[in-house]
């Protein structure tokens, strides 16, 4: 275990330790500080006011819960380099740096990689004050010697989701989502240098992927939370198209690489949400009503249904309710797609052990096979409007 720096109180694992060294060093960057200013579930916090948690209190629960699992490990005879435990705390502690605001619903728009190859990118800008971080790509990208301490870090059961989860549930309310995280860690072992479980803790693995259903079903998928990530997106196609760009987005469009991550470094929810209340009174009329939509609290209004033809029943009834001066934009407020409940995805690469008390280790699909009609992705098709009744103010 390393020394101790300083100690945060946090609501939901208690005191998290800080260590010294490079792990103090980069809590102070701003890079790191700025996931202060990311809430965790974006505009989950339509539906569940609480929800306003941020990237960055996450951030430290996976650190500590890495850290936990590193001393469980160590307990049962891993032995581990100071290095390479602080290596893992920074990989755990960085694991979200390349995240931009409002969780995934803007992810790949302000710039065209995923929140993993911005996180890469920060690495470099982080390596010029922190230090050596060499061993936190390794951790990223699965190439450690030690295949465990990757998938301690991202795995079908990695600290990452034993955090969100707990967290998640406690600031939205929602108890499903609530999983032993300490018995989980605690019956954590290794299996031919990979992360496994022991049996006695086969019913806690079982609760976490049944929580994880729950929670995409009453909080990731839910109908409200879903309509108000698609009203953002839809204000964030009105902008591009509307020839009111604000100087920064076009900054980040014009710059090289490396300047346009910094500059997109500059873009947190607060300069957003800046943004969407000075378009309230936008000259394009998508993007005035879809701006007072999202300031107002108007999402689109969701229905889940497989059947096509229910879906063009439900347009024709709402466009049929249109006030005049919304028809000619009818197509800017009505949205359809598909939504994507992923709770378990085991492959044979990736796999959430079970090693039984005779030795062996076994998958858990083929140790709990009843898990498997929840390892299947579930798709629900979708169709819905912002409430006609509501156009006539919006677009005013």
């Amino acid at each position: 275990m390393l020394p101790t720096a300083k100690i945060i109180n946090d609501p939901v694992h208690g005191f998290i330790r800080i260590p010294e060294g490079r792990i103090l060093k980069a809590l102070s960057h701003p890079v790191v500080q700025r996931l202060r200013r990311l809430t965790q579930l974006g505009l989950a916090q339509f539906v569940y006011p609480g929800a306003v948690h941020t990237r960055f209190a996450h951030a430290l629960g996976v650190m500590h819960l890495a850290d936990e699992a590193l001393a469980s490990l160590s307990r049962k005879g891993l032995l581990l380099s100071k290095e390479s435990w602080e290596s893992v705390l920074l990989a755990a502690l960085l694991h979200d740096i390349g995240h931009g605001p409002f969780s995934h619903s803007l992810e790949g728009q302000l710039l065209p990689f995923s929140h993993e190859e911005l996180g890469f990118r920060l690495l470099s800008l982080l390596a010029e004050e922190v230090g050596e971080l060499s061993e936190i790509q390794a951790l990223w990208k699965g190439s450690h010697p030690h295949p465990f301490l990757s998938e301690l870090i991202a795995s079908q059961l990695d600290v990452d989701r034993l955090d969100y989860l707990v967290r998640d549930s406690f600031f939205t309310g929602v108890q499903e989502g609530l999983i032993g995280t300490e018995r989980l860690i605690y019956t954590m072992t290794l299996a031919d240098s990979h992360l496994a479980v022991e049996e006695k803790g086969l019913n806690s693995v079982e609760k976490f992927i049944v929580a994880r259903r729950f929670m995409y079903s009453q909080v990731y998928l839910h109908k409200g939370v879903l309509g108000s990530e698609l009203l953002l997106k839809r204000w964030w196609a009105a902008l591009h198209i509307s020839e009111e760009l604000p100087v920064l987005l076009q900054r980040l469009q014009s710059s090289d690489e490396r300047e346009a991550v910094e500059t997109f470094l500059h873009i947190d929810e607060a300069q957003i949400w800046s943004w969407i209340s000075e378009k309230e009174s936008a000259g394009f009329p998508p993007l005035r009503a879809l701006s007072r939509a999202l300031l107002w609290r108007i999402p689109y209004k969701i229905h889940f249904t497989s059947d096509p033809e229910t879906i063009n029943f439900l347009k024709m009834k709402w466009e049929a309710e249109l006030p005049p001066r919304a028809y000619p934009w009818r197509e800017w407020f009505w949205v359809e797609g598909e939504a994507e409940s992923l709770a378990y995805l085991p492959s044979r690469e990736e796999e959430i052990l079970i090693l039984l008390k005779n030795g062996s280790a076994l998958p858990l699909a083929q140790v709990s096979p009843w898990l498997q009609s929840l390892s299947r992705p579930m798709k629900k098709p979708f169709g819905g409007g912002i409430p006609a009744a509501s156009l006539e103010s919006l677009l005013r």
